[in-house]
């Protein structure tokens, strides 16, 4: 078949593709029908062009392919937008004064919810002063990981739990002096709440969408994985079996269309649904191609910051000198899932914190049944304690590791407080890329922020931009290339997409024309926080908003 002539040419500084520690260039490319066809000189891109190509000239401005986040909430960014805002707070008057603020203007029987308390902030002694202000409201205060909650005693009574309810599976109810609940919920004892609470959908929900759409191509990013579900409660429609985010994004394909490619996570408990349906990791959602069929998600443990993260040794600051965190999955119920991901055809997304957590999911991926041919790889979700032991696993079971550099500086201090002693095993990137693993890198927004330059700078720098701190665990910083390949390349060969993260012959032409050039992107210092995107482009047409 004889390849197209280029009708559009992008001249500049173009990566072509980034591969760990190092860039391959051209100083141009040429695009027809969505498709990178040719990279050369610039002159040879133009000799090649059919008449009246257009020409986008960049000049010194780099030029990459699109950005792909493997690793965020859609949902949660666009409902986040309409919740009090508690992440900034740092003191309980804060929170209450803000609460109060939210439940006085709210009407007598709706929902008040909050998102982004710190664990040292929300002081269990004086809860009851945040249901004072509420005045019977039923609220849900979800915690900076989104691992806890604090839910109103009306909103416990909305969920169906009894003041005298025992711990779930996965969970724990948090209890005052006297043995009773005080609404702080941990875990499984969090999601029983967040499935009965009320919830933006619908049009009101597409517009939050669309904004996020817009400005996640303004950063360079042309896809998205959303990270799904930990159950499949509140699903609708066609896909009402496969929980609230599927169901909502799947409804909002139109909002995407030509703007962000999109994957989508589904509920660990959802597999023999998907099944059923015909759907299949890495497989289109429908005729328009922009959405794809993700991962079954499940959580193996909790966050560092809920002291839930499930560890070998306990955790050394608190007030139990035993915690070793909550494992959310046990072994026999881990083999099941990975068998019947396997005849599902449907990959697993771990969500794995603590080294013990990480070394029981690649045990359960080592014990059962090979991927088919073709089927994207596992992943394992943030890693962020993992024993040298662990490491080489990755590559040798071939395992993706799904990572959030953007936590490293936010989770400094909590693990330098809980991880005491073993911090040379705490976000270990360079030594699982070492071992040829695949990285992929993510947000986690809207937990962080969803800007990839700032989690850049923290692979990279160990640190935060503004930041004067020295660098943390030096040891494990990673090169500039490979963190742009962790956010380009990475992804799409996780997600078994030969065709994109690169700007070679046959890819889809995905790309941004940043506002720096190249040495300064190369030199990965405090200039990336101001990093743009001046133009972006989805399968060679320009993303111009939504």
């Amino acid at each position: 078949m004889t390849t197209p002539r280029p009708s559009l040419m992008v001249s500049g500084q173009i990566v072509v593709a980034a591969r760990p520690n190092r860039l391959e260039t051209a100083e141009a490319i040429g695009i027809a029908d969505g498709l990178v066809v040719m990279t050369g000189s610039e002159g040879e891109v133009r000799a090649a062009a059919a008449p009246g190509a257009r020409l986008i000239e960049a000049g010194s401005n780099a030029v990459v392919p699109g950005l792909h986040d493997f690793h965020l909430h859609l949902v949660g960014m666009a409902r986040a937008r309409r919740t009090v805002d508690l992440e900034g707070m740092r003191s309980m008057d804060e929170i209450v004064t803000a609460i109060g603020s939210a439940a006085a203007a709210a009407p007598s029987e709706s929902w008040v919810r909050g998102d982004g308390w710190h664990t040292e902030v929300l002081i269990p002694a004086t809860l009851h002063r945040l249901e004072s202000v509420l005045s019977g409201r039923p609220a849900l205060l979800r915690s900076h990981d989104r691992h806890s909650a604090w839910a109103s005693s009306s909103a416990l009574q909305a969920a169906g739990i009894a003041p005298d309810a025992a711990d779930p599976p996965g969970g724990r109810f948090e209890r005052d002096p006297g043995g009773r609940l005080n609404g702080l919920l941990r875990e499984t004892a969090a999601d029983m709440v967040a499935d009965k609470a009320a919830r933006l959908v619908g049009e009101p929900l597409n517009h939050a969408l669309r904004e996020i759409a817009e400005e996640l191509s303004k950063l360079g990013i042309t896809g998205a994985t959303d990270a799904g579900d930990p159950t499949t409660a509140n699903g609708h429609g066609r896909y009402h079996d496969l929980g609230d985010s599927f169901a909502n994004l799947s409804d909002a394909e139109h909002v995407f269309d030509g703007h962000l490619r999109v994957t989508l996570n589904l509920p660990g408990n959802a597999i023999d649904a998907a099944a059923g349906m015909g759907l299949r990791t890495g497989k289109p959602l429908s005729n328009r191609e922009g959405m794809r069929v993700g991962w079954a998600k499940l959580y193996a443990d909790g966050a560092l910051g809920s002291r839930t993260a499930a560890l070998f040794d306990p955790y050394t600051c608190g007030d139990r000198d035993d915690d070793r965190g909550i494992l959310r999955i046990g072994p026999e119920e881990l083999d099941d899932l990975v068998d019947r991901s396997r005849r599902a055809g449907i990959g697993l997304a771990f969500h794995a914190i603590g080294d013990r957590a990480v070394s029981g999911v690649l045990d359960a991926l080592a014990w059962g049944p090979g991927r088919e041919k073709g089927m994207p790889p596992d992943r394992i979700e943030h890693a962020q304690l993992v024993r040298a032991a662990d490491r080489a696993r990755f590559a040798t079971l071939g395992v993706t590791a799904s990572l959030q550099p953007i936590h490293l500086p936010s989770d400094r201090q909590a693990a330098e407080e809980c991880w005491a002693g073993r911090l040379e095993d705490a976000y270990p990137y360079r030594s699982i890329a070492a071992t040829g693993a695949l990285l992929a890198f993510g947000s986690d927004a809207p937990i962080e922020t969803p800007n990839p330059w700032h989690g850049i700078f923290a692979a990279v720098r160990r640190g935060a931009p503004g930041t004067t701190s020295p660098p943390w665990t030096p040891a494990e910083v990673l090169t500039p290339e490979t963190a742009l390949w962790a956010d380009t390349l990475g992804p799409a060969l996780a997600a078994g997409r030969r065709d994109l993260g690169h700007l070679g012959p046959g890819a889809r032409a995905d790309l941004a024309v940043l506002n720096i050039d190249l040495p300064t992107l190369l030199a990965a210092d405090e200039r990336l926080a101001s990093v743009r995107s001046e133009l972006t482009l989805v399968d060679g047409r320009e993303v111009r908003g939504v």
